[in-house]
C-alpha cells in the first residue's frame, strides 16, 4: 500500500519521520512524505493552508491508500473547516492517528468513512517491535488484503483483552461488553479535551447508538470531570452504548475531589446503565492499542 505521512498539528522532528517511514517500509509498504510534514512554524508544522492543502493532495492522488499522521500536539482545528466532506467521502480513505488528530476522526466520521485511532511517528520510529505495533501491522495487512477494509471483530477483541489485563490493576470493577455488541457497534471519541472543544460545532460526532472511547494527558481531575459533565448536559451519556476509558496519563487524583478519578467517572455514568470499562490500553502511552472508528 502506499502511505503517506502528514503532520496536521504540531511540528516534528524530521529523523522521527524518516525513522517511522522506515518502519513502515520495512512491513511492505510505500511511504510518501507530505511537502510540509516537516516544516516548522511556530509550535506547527505549518501553516493551517498548508497543512490543509497536504491533507487535500493526499486525498486527491488516486496512488495514496492511507493518510498517516506525524504527531498530534495542537492545530488540527485551525484548519478543519478547509477540508472538504466530500473529498473524504469520494476518496474513501483512512486517517491514523491520535490525540490531537481527534478532531480528524470526527471529521473522517462524519463523512462516513471509517478511521483508525493508533500510534504514529515516535511510536513506529521508537519501538517497531513493541506488541502494540504488531497489532498495528496485523491491521494494516488484513486492510491490504481484504479489499480495503478492517476486521469487523478487532474491536471486540481488543476490548476483551483490556478488561482482561487492565482492569485489574487499577481496582474498578468493570460492566462487560457482550461479544456482540463489541464487534458490531461503531466506535466514535479520542482525546477528551479535543471532543470537548468539537461540541456545539459541525464537526462533533453524532454519538447516537455509538460506543464512546476516551482518553487524555496532563489535565487535572476537576477539568476530567467538567468535561464528562459537559457530555451529561448534552445528552451523550444517554445516547451512548457503552464509555471505554483509556489511559489518563499525567492526571493525578485530587485530595479536595470527593472521590478519585476513576471512581468519579462510574459514578457520573451510572445513571445510565450503560456498560463502562475503565484502564483500556488506549492513549498517550507505549500501550496504545489501535482502534478502528466508524
Amino acid at each position: 500500500m502506499h502511505i503517506r505521512i502528514i503532520s496536521p498539528a504540531g511540528n516534528i522532528k524530521g529523523q522521527l519521520i524518516d525513522k517511522g517511514a522506515a518502519t513502515l517500509k520495512s512491513w511492505g509498504h510505500k511511504v510518501t512524505i507530505a511537502t510540509h510534514a516537516k516544516d516548522k512554524y511556530g509550535r506547527f508544522a505549518a501553516t493551517p493552508e498548508e497543512r490543509a492543502a497536504d491533507i487535500i493532495e493526499a486525498l486527491e492522488d488516486p496512488s495514496v491508500d492511507i493518510l498517516w499522521c506525524s504527531r498530534g500536539g495542537y492545530g488540527v482545528v485551525q484548519m478543519l473547516d478547509q477540508i472538504p466532506l466530500d473529498l473524504i467521502t469520494k476518496a474513501n480513505k483512512p486517517i491514523i492517528g491520535f490525540s490531537d488528530v481527534t478532531a480528524l476522526h470526527a471529521l473522517w466520521n462524519k463523512a462516513g468513512v471509517k478511521s483508525l485511532h493508533a500510534p504514529m511517528m515516535k511510536h513506529l520510529a521508537d519501538d517497531p517491535t513493541h506488541r502494540t505495533t504488531k497489532v498495528l501491522r496485523e491491521l494494516l495487512d488484513y486492510y491490504a488484503t481484504h479489499n480495503h477494509t478492517w476486521p469487523p471483530k478487532h474491536n471486540g477483541l481488543f476490548l476483551k483483552a483490556g478488561a482482561r489485563n487492565i482492569i485489574a490493576e487499577i481496582e474498578p470493577q468493570a460492566v462487560e461488553f457482550s461479544e456482540t455488541d463489541a464487534s458490531t457497534l461503531s466506535f466514535v471519541g479520542g482525546n477528551l479535551s479535543v471532543l470537548s472543544g468539537l461540541h456545539g460545532t459541525p464537526f462533533d460526532y453524532d454519538y447516537e447508538g455509538k460506543v464512546l472511547f476516551i482518553e487524555d494527558i496532563a489535565e487535572h481531575a476537576y477539568k476530567v470531570d467538567r468535561m464528562l459533565q459537559h457530555l451529561r448536559l448534552m445528552g451523550v451519556l444517554s445516547q451512548i452504548k457503552g464509555l471505554v476509558c483509556g489511559h489518563f496519563t499525567e492526571c493525578d487524583d485530587d485530595p479536595t475531589m470527593p472521590l478519585r478519578l476513576w471512581d468519579n467517572i462510574r459514578a457520573t455514568v451510572a445513571p445510565y446503565g450503560i456498560p463502562v470499562l475503565l484502564g483500556c490500553p488506549i492513549g498517550h502511552e507505549l500501550e496504545n492499542y489501535p482502534v478502528v472508528i466508524g
